[in-house]
């Protein structure tokens, strides 16, 4: 469907265009997943990067990933130990195979981790050259772990809170975009910014589609602190791609708001960003938000801000 607003013809340029290009014409073809990332998915030639995929990948994976090395490394010097003989061991006294492997493991991660009980030890030069390789991948991995747990820990993220849905809400004498944002830590943010990008597929003259980017104006683009919610707000006048548009039209027009936030971070002294998309399926029309903070009822002068209201609204009356 075409957009016949004259009031917003002029204002569609080619700098609006956030890199995505106007191709991506599918009914529902999302830019933005619902975490934020891109909604691409790249096949063929890629860089390979494991540190940085170790640094950004969850706790979980990495946990897994970090068992698997240490019980696999051990498990191959083991092996190795089993095959020059475990009698090449001090304190260890040979016996079934599966028994001697087990040994031969933690004397592998005794000498790994550098603990040393004294309980075993190598007494052959061959055990001795294999007690050798496995104190320096153990320092070397010691190393790398610490490298990587402090990247983790000191990596700047962003936990800020979208609300599920965005609002088509009344605003002023007509109507608004709305959708609000609240930080989860107790950490401050300042000097937070954000810029709203609406995306829509639209119809050249000839019947082919092509996608579009207009920038969407706010009520207020910049706040300095965030220590409650931040309702964002883009008025929906005649300069909005919005203007006079249905929930039909709406989702017939294929429409996504891309949002991106920045904002810098006290606790890490860093510029943080965080990233989301509305599409049309998610809008909620004749609403508004109910409100998230009001004062302690105990009488403690502070404010409450309950966190669960986020996604909550209510019906216009």
């Amino acid at each position: 469907m075409a957009i016949r607003n004259p009031f917003r013809s002029q204002r569609i340029k080619e700098s609006d265009d956030l890199g995505f290009g106007n191709r991506i014409t599918g009914e529902r073809d999302r830019l933005i997943a619902k975490d934020g990332g891109f909604n691409v998915e790249r096949i063929g030639l890629r860089s390979r990067s494991p540190y940085q995929d170790l640094v950004e990948m969850s706790w979980g994976r990495f946990f897994r990933i970090v068992m698997a090395f240490f019980i696999g490394v051990n498990a191959i010097f083991a092996l190795m130990l089993s095959m020059v003989g475990v009698e090449c061991l001090t304190g260890l006294a040979p016996g079934h195979w599966l028994e001697n492997f087990v040994q031969a493991w933690f004397f592998s991660v005794q000498t790994f981790t550098t603990v040393g009980y004294g309980s075993m030890s190598p007494s052959c030069v061959s055990s001795n050259f294999i007690a050798a390789m496995i104190a320096l991948v153990g320092l070397m991995s010691a190393a790398l772990a610490t490298g990587l747990l402090f990247a983790r820990f000191a990596k700047p993220t962003s936990q800020l809170v979208f609300s599920k849905n965005a609002i088509i809400a009344p605003y002023k004498d007509g109507t608004s975009f709305q959708f609000r944002i609240a930080n989860k830590r107790n950490s401050r943010l300042i000097n937070l910014s954000v810029t709203l990008t609406m995306s829509w597929v639209d119809t050249n003259p000839d019947g082919s589609k092509q996608r579009r980017f207009s920038r969407l104006e706010l009520e207020r683009e910049k706040v300095v602190m965030l220590p409650l919610n931040w309702n964002i707000v883009h008025p929906i006048d005649e300069d909005s791609p919005l203007f006079r548009r249905t929930p039909e039209e709406v989702k017939e027009m294929n429409v996504e708001v891309i949002v991106l936030i920045e904002a810098f971070d006290e606790i890490f002294s860093q510029t943080i960003f965080a990233n989301a998309s509305y599409c049309d399926e998610e809008f909620i029309w004749g609403v508004k938000f109910k409100p998230m903070y009001f004062p302690d009822p105990d009488g403690s002068g502070k404010t409450i801000l309950d966190m669960s209201l986020i996604d909550e609204v209510i019906e216009v009356k």
